[in-house]
């Protein structure tokens, strides 16, 4: 693998269209979607579709299990992650996984912005779309 392979724009990566819930709704309604859906995170947004914050299965984790409430009680914006770092489709695959790296983070926002600097989500990347990504250039250099 070289350099040029990590120089690509994410948007050469099979990244998922983002699972979105409504800011309000409850954990439980999350849970759902990650279950159903397979996926490690949902994005909250608000009425006007703009991403507020992430949830994923860190946070729930840290901030539902254990808990003697059930998750039907807790609201979304209680455990979620709010104003979450954000990437352009545009922006290089190392940009990811550095951002990845440094904020600890497996899952990051995809996001076009509009004339005022709200950013809507189009897609998430992961660290698995990244490595299966790298696995793919491998196989085809051997």
């Amino acid at each position: 693998m070289d350099t040029r392979t990590l120089s690509l724009p994410i948007s050469t990566l099979n990244y998922k269209q983002p699972t979105t819930v409504q800011v309000g709704s409850p954990v439980s309604v999350v849970i759902d979607m990650m279950q159903e859906g397979g996926t490690g995170c949902v994005l909250v947004v608000d009425e006007d579709e703009q991403l507020i914050g992430i949830i994923t299965e860190r946070d729930l984790l840290q901030h539902v299990s254990g808990q003697r409430a059930a998750p039907a009680e807790f609201k979304v914006e209680q455990v979620m992650t709010a104003d979450p770092e954000t990437l352009r489709a545009s922006d290089p695959i190392a940009f990811a996984l550095n951002l990845m790296h440094l904020g600890h983070f497996r899952h990051l926002p995809l996001c076009v912005w509009d004339d005022q600097g709200e950013a809507y989500p189009i897609g998430i990347i992961s660290t698995r779309d990244i490595l299966e990504h790298i696995a793919i250039f491998i196989e085809n250099q051997e």
